[in-house]
Order: C-alpha cells, then structure tokens, then sequence
C-alpha cells in the first residue's frame, strides 16, 4: 500500500472514530440540544469531508471549498445574523473563486515530493485558462512534466500525443467549475486519476489502458464542479 493509500485509510478510520465517539456522547445525554443540531447537520458533514480531503488527501482544493461552503451555511446556527445571509453566499462565492485563481496562477505547482514547475519554462509545462470560452491545442514537448488546466463555464480540447515524458511522470493539475476538457494522450501512458469531483465526473475513455512495468505515468490532479472531462488517446 503505498503512501497515499495509507494517508486515506488513516483519515477515514480516524473519521470513523470521532463519529462514533459523537454518537456515544450523544446517547449518555452529554449534548444541548443546539450542539446536536450542529453536530448532526448537513453543514457539520460537508465540513468533515473537506477536513478529510484537506489532510488526508491531495485533493486539498476541494478541503479549502466544502470546510468554506459548511462553514458559511453553519453560522447562522450558531450565531445571529441580520435575515437573509444565506442570500450572500455566490456573491462570496464569487470572491472566493477570483482569489483561488490569482494565487493559484502566482503559486507555482507541486509534484510528488519537491518538485516544483518551473513557470516560465514553456518546454516543459502548459497553463491553459479557458473561462466564458474555449479552446483547442496541440502539445509538442519532449520533456513533458506537467501543466495546469482551468476551465469555468468553458472547455478546452488537448492533445499530448506528441508530447515526451523524461522522468518517471508528469503531473497535470486541473480546476474546472461549469466547465470541462478532453486530454488526449500517448496509448502507452498509464494515467493515474486523482480528480474529485462533485455533481461532475473526470474518466479515462481509453480501451484496456496499459499498466506495463516501467510505463510513463501522468498523474491527474484536481477538483471538478458542475463540470466534467475525459481522457481518450
């Protein structure tokens, strides 16, 4: 079981403790009636499953949005607030989302260990932004070591057919919100899909996807909302 794997049984297991112990205190009467509501609440869930993605997972963008996301519709149980907060949820939404873009364009990317992207490299790795819009590109890079991709109410189509990876692998990290892309790529790549998706889906459409020992690897890093993509070769 390597790492990552280890990570996910610990977090769920601890996870499923702390449930327990939540359920256990409630049934010897130790909680208000107000602190069962919020421990027993939809908001509390979204909350858990982001503090499990944040630590326990790499999909650490998708922890930061549902902790924001349970945390902003748990306020008004805890505090008062003036009639109709919930109403300025997209708008802070909104905010959110912009803010998330500007770093994560300024913030250079991550892979396995410390590696690190080098931004202005561009034999190396792409960054395609496609929002309210759409594109199609074509990839010609002999020493391939990832990229990012973000699309919000748009697409994008890329092919990396003729791109080479050098190393063991490359790491694509993807953000898309109401939006998607289609990845083609090398048939002898073996892809590995790390993407969360919520009301959305990211799948490898490739027939018998090979898995030969010593195979170049691509890693797929990422969140997807309301939006989909694929990978076919």
């Amino acid at each position: 079981m390597n790492s990552n794997n280890q990570n996910r049984t610990l977090g769920l297991g601890l996870i499923i403790i702390l449930i327990g112990l939540a359920f256990l205190l409630n049934r010897l009467n130790l909680f208000s009636h107000k602190t069962e509501d919020i421990i027993f609440s939809w908001q509390m869930l979204v909350i858990t499953i982001g503090v499990f993605n944040l630590f326990f997972t790499q999909s650490r963008t998708f922890g930061f949005i549902a902790i924001i996301v349970g945390g902003f519709f748990l306020l008004p149980e805890i505090f008062i607030f003036p009639f109709g907060f919930e109403r300025s949820f997209w708008p802070v939404l909104l905010i959110l989302l912009g803010i998330f873009i500007i770093v994560r364009a300024r913030i250079p990317s991550k892979r396995s260990g410390s590696f690190k992207f080098e931004a202005n490299d561009i034999h190396e790795t792409f960054d395609e932004v496609n929002i309210f819009s759409g594109s199609e590109k074509k990839f010609s890079i002999e020493s391939f070591k990832g990229g990012k991709i973000t699309s919000i109410f748009g697409g994008s189509e890329i092919d990396l057919r003729n791109a080479r990876i050098t190393g063991d692998f490359a790491v694509i990290e993807v953000f898309y919100m109401f939006g998607g892309s289609t990845l083609t790529v090398p048939h002898d790549w073996v892809v590995i899909n790390n993407v969360t998706a919520i009301l959305g889906g990211f799948s490898d459409k490739r027939h018998n996807p090979p898995y030969e020992t010593g195979a170049k690897k691509l890693i797929i890093n990422g969140l997807v909302m309301f939006g989909g993509g694929e990978i076919k070769s």
